[in-house]
């Protein structure tokens, strides 16, 4: 074995012992530290678009609610009784009720089922809006027994 290793100058050696890796190490370490960055910006990136699209629907939400509140009227007794007259649906039972917070219905028509699907899409055609609780469907022999309570917040007065 011919090693002439030991008989270089000693900045050679140094040259060959110190510096060549720590210049590799130091190249390695920069793509590392590159490919790192781009991760970094990927990932802000994409957290930019994800607040963009959760601000676009907290806007989307605020509009529903505006227009809910806006353009969305309350249905009175009078509007309901038409209604029910206009699709052909009898009216077997009405119940009014209230407390300090809500209104309540209490309605049971009877009426073949397209007619009460057409009753409701008329109501929501014309911006009203009704909060359905407690919908329940019987078959009876010629016709369908519909049941369901319309819930109201009582408005203040004040």
């Amino acid at each position: 074995m011919n090693n002439d290793f030991l008989e270089r100058p000693i900045w050679q050696q140094y040259l060959i012992c110190i510096l060549l890796p720590s210049t590799l190490f130091f190249i390695g370490y920069q793509f590392f530290i590159q490919d790192l960055k781009l991760q970094a910006d990927h990932q802000m990136t994409l957290y930019k678009e994800k607040r963009l699209e959760t601000k676009s629907l907290q806007a989307r939400i605020e509009r529903y609610q505006a227009t809910k509140n806006s353009s969305l009227t309350l249905i009175t007794e009078h509007e309901l009784a038409k209604a029910i007259e206009h699709y052909n649906l009898s009216l077997t039972s009405f119940k009014h009720e209230q407390n300090d917070l809500e209104i309540y219905w209490d309605v049971e028509l009877n009426g073949p089922f397209a007619c009460f699907m057409n009753f409701i899409s008329d109501f929501n055609n014309n911006f009203y809006y009704l909060n359905f609780q407690n919908l329940s469907i019987s078959k009876q022999d010629s016709y369908l027994k519909i049941r369901f309570s319309l819930q109201f917040k009582r408005e203040d007065t004040r």
